[in-house]
């Protein structure tokens, strides 16, 4: 945010920096299974946050303009999103409402779901968008009018469809027409299994627990239509019984109306033990290997165990996201996490792990609420300029990156942005912040389809662009490929699996 807001020095983050990396060893948040240790640093860790936000707020440039809220796009790339309207800006009762960005005039419908309001928008990357609220009974609409659909076993916004079977679970997903290979034989289930590692109960997982399972659900399940409108359709299960100690389950099926991705969202209240909580996809896709998500890059594994080396990564840790692949590495099912989880992808199933129930250290360290979300998508290597969606890489930034409503009516719009990318291929953009060297400002890149890809972006005319490595060390400097409108437009190419760091300097940044 700082960036956006044409704001180049770094915020001093060390004391943030080193509470953040104490949360990160083994003992702490990812390993402990100790309840009084994630209650703890939970709590500094959501605290750090909502101060680094708060410092950005309250730096941020202020303005004359009133009955305005300043929406920002803290990704890099141009999206479509969901926002959530401050109840100040919009009437209970009226239904002909419409967001409408004043810097473009924009309009975009309004929707009372659950006593809230969104609005589906779309937003250039690293922007600050003025926006109000409008009641004009026939603005023309700055999206297409996609056909929402929504009944108790199906969901369609002209993009996704898909369909339910009697237990409330996955049969079906088509998207643009093509469906995903699901198995005819078999739909998506929820599934739980006994979980008695023989050492270490908190931090084993024995290989046998994927095969001693039981569907969580057993009886018919009625989906109910929350949601039918311009901007969100959705379907939400009552509280489920599963498990054998009073534990239920909560589904959730939502689409919005320019998704590419069926979103669910599971709420539970788990009270198992010695239990195991899986989600499992059979699909018809039989490439020989899978591919899991990391920070900055993937990893593969054989999708057909054939020694017992490969057998014995039946489960793999993934950063956010995993997919099942064809032969050709380029179509696949894709599963889509808000955070890190451990995946299974063998002869056809891609699974992943969502709660377990150890008793020691902790006998209860995993039990209580818990609100998992996660998307099923189909597996892309590119961005795709045309169809607005973007690699399955990219796809968690930007279901889990909301769009940052600034909680003040004074806010100051930043309709250009420090950088625009032309064309991205498989490189992500995973990283804007200010640089701790000179006034400039870093955007970190990395290659992310295993092959090499070209880039192109433009910056003001001011502007001299680096690259560098991790320590700030000028690695060369870029020579524009042409200039025009201002600006200066830059082309490069991006070797496979490739971490690039673009430093921005200006000649004069107030200029």
């Amino acid at each position: 945010m700082r960036v956006i807001s044409a704001n180049y020095t770094p915020l001093n983050m060390r004391e943030n920096w080193e509470r953040y990396l104490f949360a990160l060893f083994h003992d702490a948040t990812p390993g402990s299974s100790i309840h009084s240790v994630y209650k703890e640093l939970n709590a500094e860790l959501t605290l750090l946050a909502e101060r680094q936000f708060q410092s950005a707020f309250d730096e941020w440039p202020r303005q004359s303009e009133e009955n305005t809220v300043t929406i920002v796009n803290p990704l890099a790339w141009k999206r479509h999103g969901i926002v959530e309207i401050p109840e100040e800006l919009y009437s209970k009762d009226n239904s002909g409402q419409y967001l409408c960005a004043t810097s473009e005039e924009a309009f975009y419908p309004i929707q009372v779901v659950c006593g809230r309001a969104y609005s589906c928008i779309k937003m250039q990357g690293l922007t600050a968008t003025p926006f109000i609220t409008n009641h004009s009974k026939r603005p023309k609409l700055s999206l297409p009018r996609n056909s929402m659909t929504a009944t108790p076993t199906s969901l369609g916004n002209g993009i996704v469809h898909a369909e339910f079977d009697p237990y409330g679970q996955v049969k079906t997903i088509s998207i643009r027409g093509k469906p995903l290979l699901i198995s005819k034989h078999d739909t998506a289930s929820f599934t739980l299994h006994r979980d008695h590692p023989e050492a270490f109960d908190a931090w084993d997982m024995d290989h046998h627990i994927v095969w001693m399972k039981q569907d969580a659900i057993s009886s018919p399940v009625s989906l109910q239509v929350i949601a039918n409108g311009p901007v969100l359709a959705m379907l939400q299960s009552m509280p489920i019984s599963i498990g054998e100690n009073g534990s239920t389950l909560v589904i959730q099926y939502s689409l919005h109306s320019q998704q590419h991705c069926l979103s669910v969202k599971c709420i539970v209240d788990w009270k198992e033990c010695h239990k195991a909580l899986r989600f499992q996809i059979p699909t018809s896709y039989c490439g020989d290997v899978a591919r899991f998500g990391g920070p900055f890059n993937f990893v593969d594994r054989a999708q057909t165990p054939s020694r017992q080396k490969e057998e014995a990564q039946w489960e793999v840790p993934a950063s956010r996201w995993a997919s099942i692949l064809d032969g050709s590495l380029t179509d696949g099912l894709s599963i889509v996490t808000e955070s890190k989880y451990g995946f299974r992808a063998k002869q056809g199933i891609l699974s992943l792990t969502l709660l377990r129930s150890p008793t020691v250290p902790d006998p209860k360290a995993d039990q209580g609420s818990h609100t998992i979300e996660f998307a099923i998508a189909r597996h892309q290597n590119m961005f795709c300029n045309t169809a607005d969606n973007v690699p399955t890489a990219a796809m968690a930034d930007e279901l889990f990156t909301p769009f940052v409503v600034l909680p003040s009516q004074s806010c100051k719009a930043v309709t250009v942005p420090p950088i625009t990318f032309a064309t991205l291929g498989s490189v992500v953009p995973s990283w804007v912040l200010p640089s701790y060297s000179t006034t400039s400002f870093c955007v970190r890149l990395h290659e992310t389809a295993g092959a090499a890809s070209n880039i192109a972006f433009s910056v003001r005319s001011n502007a001299c662009v680096q690259t560098i490595n991790f320590n700030e060390k000028v690695l060369s400097v870029l020579e524009r490929a042409s200039r025009r409108d201002g600006e200066n437009y830059y082309e490069m190419e991006v070797s496979a699996y490739k971490i690039v760091t673009l430093r921005i300097l200006f000649d004069s940044i107030n200029e």
